[in-house]
Formats: structure tokens, C-alpha cells, sequence
């Protein structure tokens, strides 16, 4: 395969990592086999060490990895959710690339279990509206969602739905209700049998990552809880010392 050679140029390095990276999106799928180092060498000409650059540049991106007995296998990359301000996973999601959606969605009300009614203030036999959605992320099954909300801040929410992607969106443009503050819980566990339908059965492992989101008011506006595979998933936060 022709590499531009002229002085001036991009570094070989990048364009085998460039021509490879659009070989990976048209013609490879996740456990596939990547061809081997000598042989992408000796396909686009170059040594040994621009094509190692190259597939360590890949695998930084999470689409290679090497596999002792096997070789270079093609992997499926994590989606890296980077908690550095109060946003929806949909901005999250689309601020990255990447093409979020929901796959099913349930709105149902109920007089919610104690701690949900703690949590959102509510007084004997308030109801909540609650949120279930499948979300995928460029078309595959990533996580599940549940929002669960007072059902006197959206009464609309259970008797029409949500009518977009975002739920903060469809807060702030429907109520101006928009969350001020949150507290977060992340937690490791075996997923349950369900959970494994939806998500997939390499989904044995799951992220539970939990919010309580308050208003600027100080009001309480959900509970949320979001499910996904642990092995495509990775969870950051910055923290700042005050």
C-alpha cells in the first residue's frame, strides 16, 4: 500500500495508523484476528517500528489488544464516561462521537419503596414517576436506565412519555428544571439474569453507577441508577482539592 514519502509529509506512522484504523471500522468485528506486524510491515513497505507505533496507537484507543497464543485481537472499546461536570449521559455520549439512542422505554408511577421517598422528600403515599429506559450507544445495547422523579414536578412525563433522548434536556425545555447537584455511588456485581439478556451474556460483571440530583433551590429532583457491562465501560471523575 502507497505512503506518502515526501518531505513535509505526515510521519508514516500516522498514516498506517490512519489507513489500518479505516480497515478496522469497514472490515472487523471484536475477536477477530489483526494481521501480524510483519506482515502489515512488509504490506505497506515500511519497518518494524513504524507499524508497532502505529498498532500501539491503535490499542491506546482501545480497538487492539494483544493476546498471548493468539496475536493482535480486534476488541471492542470501553466507553469512557468522564464525570467532570452535571450533564446527561446523552451530552456525555454525544460530546465523545458517539451515536446514543434508546432501544425501549417504560414510564410507570408508583408510591415508591422508604429510601427513594427519603431520598426524593416525599410525604406518606406520594407517587414518583419512574423512568426505565435500554439505551444503546452506534446501535448495540450498552446500559439500562431508571430515573425516578417526583410525580408532582412531571406530571406529563407519565401520562406522554419522554419524547426525546435526553431526560435533562426534556426537563430544562419542558419544566426549566435543571439539576444543580448531584451525589454519586459506583458499584462491581455479578449481573442478574435479566440484566445479561438485555446487555448481552459477555455482560457477567456490571458498573452500577447511582445519582441523587438535586435542584439549586435545594429541592430533590431524582434518583437514577445506570446498569452496564463492566468490560465496556470506564468510569472517570477529576477531583480538585479546595
Amino acid at each position: 500500500m502507497t505512503l506518502d514519502r515526501r518531505d513535509g509529509g505526515a510521519p508514516l506512522y500516522f498514516q498506517v495508523e490512519e489507513r489500518l484504523l479505516e480497515r478496522l471500522r469497514r472490515n472487523y468485528r471484536p475477536g477477530q484476528l489483526f494481521p501480524t506486524q510483519k506482515e502489515l510491515a512488509a504490506e505497506f513497505g515500511t519497518s518494524l517500528i513504524t507499524v508497532k507505533r502505529a498498532l500501539a496507537e491503535i490499542a491506546r484507543r482501545g480497538l487492539l489488544q494483544s493476546v498471548r497464543g493468539r496475536g493482535t485481537v480486534v476488541v471492542r472499546p470501553r466507553v469512557e464516561d468522564d464525570r467532570r461536570g452535571l450533564s446527561s449521559w446523552t451530552d456525555s455520549m454525544t460530546g465523545l462521537g458517539r451515536q446514543p439512542s434508546t432501544a425501549s422505554s417504560r414510564v410507570s408511577t408508583r408510591v415508591p419503596p422508604p429510601d427513594v421517598a427519603r431520598a426524593l422528600r416525599l410525604k406518606a403515599r406520594e407517587r414518583t414517576a419512574l423512568l426505565e429506559r435500554v439505551r444503546t450507544l452506534d446501535g448495540e445495547p450498552l446500559c439500562l436506565m431508571r430515573n425516578e422523579l417526583p410525580l408532582a414536578l412531571v406530571p406529563d412525563l407519565a401520562r406522554d412519555g419522554l419524547s426525546e433522548e435526553s431526560l435533562y434536556g426534556w426537563l430544562k425545555r419542558r419544566h426549566d428544571l435543571v439539576p444543580h447537584r448531584a451525589d454519586e455511588e459506583v458499584e462491581a456485581r455479578r449481573a442478574t439474569r435479566d440484566e445479561a439478556r438485555v446487555l448481552g451474556k459477555g455482560a457477567r460483571i456490571v458498573v452500577v453507577v447511582r445519582r441523587h440530583t438535586w435542584l439549586a433551590d435545594g429541592r430533590p429532583l431524582e434518583v437514577a441508577e445506570m446498569t452496564a457491562p463492566a468490560d465496556r465501560y470506564r468510569y472517570r471523575v477529576e477531583i480538585v482539592r479546595k
